[in-house]
């Protein structure tokens, strides 16, 4: 696929993800049930996020020397490794924390809709986690 197409796709992308973020949202405004405008919202929020995401990855693609992937693209930034890397690294101990006491939560309460929004919850922490990861073996 060349870059073209994949721009082309990933604006496409966007165009959905914009829609789905408005109907999700009145459809949010409407349900009359607790559980599922929840849901609903979260749904709206993944939509949103995704946006931005895919929004940076052209923002990359604009930017960026052909052939060049994610990893190796340098921001033109001083940063200290040493400082970055300490504050992953906390966050990492955050995400445990977050995982643990999540995973407590959802121990105690026999509410299946809360326990599946917990549940998700704590597969983004998961998620996160690795990320974080990633994030430190790459930099």
């Amino acid at each position: 696929m060349s870059e073209e197409e994949l721009i082309k796709l990933i604006k496409q992308q966007i165009a959905v993800e914009d829609i789905n973020v408005k109907e999700v949202a009145e459809s949010e405004k409407k349900v009359g049930n607790a559980a599922a405008k929840l849901y609903l919202s979260v749904i709206k929020m993944d939509s949103q996020k995704h946006v931005e995401i895919l929004k940076g990855i052209l923002n990359f693609l604009s930017k960026s020397p052909p052939h060049e992937n994610l990893w190796q693209y340098k921001l033109e930034s001083y940063v200290d490794p040493l400082v970055v890397k300490k504050e992953l690294e906390r966050h990492m101990e955050r995400e445990k924390q977050m995982i643990q006491h999540i995973e407590n939560e959802i121990k105690k309460t026999k509410d299946e809709a809360l326990k599946m929004l917990l549940q998700y919850i704590g597969d983004e922490e998961r998620r996160h986690h690795k990320i974080i990861e990633t994030i430190l073996k790459h930099t």
